[in-house]
């Protein structure tokens, strides 16, 4: 999902209702991919089938950020990155509890084991009971992967990355070329005249390591599988 595309100008917050929506759609999808994928072999089925885990990730968190006015990595950032990713995560959720009472939980299900992992002791009391009634389709749901490729494709920040740098070189099959973040290029055109950016305009180079992390650690709190983050530091 890219959160960059989720952000509404007119309010000037997020499309809250149509998060909602890609959301459980994505996890939905997600859970169907692992049914009508082929697989080669007997084991690789039975293994996935049984746990039917997923991993719903994203990207574009920085711009939806800077679109926000907020500055990644500041007490704000952390704040609204709670809210986000909670609200994620219980709509995540909630389409696989409502998948288990569809299609059934997955078949390695075990209500109170489940229930007991360091990850759902601290969900919400009413994810926990719903899933103690109904069971759940999928062993995980969440996952926060680099998304380096498909970032840098529709030009927004990659994964949970601040942008590397508002200005680099990249040489490819082309040729050697200067790229421009789109975000950064659109505020100059709109502010004909200004030579330097607003103060929520970040680049990985004017982070501190302990602003990396309490970003990761915002987001990983509702994160159920795994995560990565990169902390690009000056030398």
């Amino acid at each position: 999902i890219n959160l960059s595309k989720f952000y509404d100008a007119d309010a000037h917050d997020v499309l809250w209702d149509d998060l909602d929506t890609a959301v459980r759609y994505a996890t939905r999808f997600l859970d169907n991919v692992v049914e009508v994928t082929p697989y080669f072999f007997d084991e690789n089925e039975r293994q996935q089938k049984s746990e039917r885990r997923v991993g719903l990730n994203n990207m574009g968190l920085a711009e939806l950020l800077i679109k926000l006015g907020i500055r990644y990595g500041s007490d704000d950032s952390l704040t609204f990155i709670d809210k986000l990713y909670s609200f994620i995560a219980r709509a995540s959720y909630e389409t696989s509890i409502g998948l288990a009472k569809e299609r059934g939980a997955f078949p390695q299900f075990q209500a109170e084991p489940f229930l007991a992992s360091g990850f759902m002791q601290t969900m919400p009391a009413d994810i926990r009971e719903q899933v103690r009634k109904h069971g759940i389709r999928n062993v995980t749901l969440l996952t926060q992967a680099p998304t380096g490729t498909t970032g840098t494709m529709v030009n927004t920040s990659t994964g949970i990355e601040p942008f590397f740098s508002w200005k680099h070189y990249r040489k490819s099959r082309l040729g050697f070329h200067e790229e421009n973040a789109q975000i950064a290029q659109d505020w100059f055109n709109d502010n004909p005249g200004a030579d330097t950016l607003p103060d929520h305009f970040v680049t990985a180079m004017e982070l501190t390591p302990e602003e990396h992390v309490r970003v990761q650690a915002a987001i990983q709190r509702w994160v159920d599988s795994s995560i990565s983050k990169t902390a690009n530091v000056p030398n």
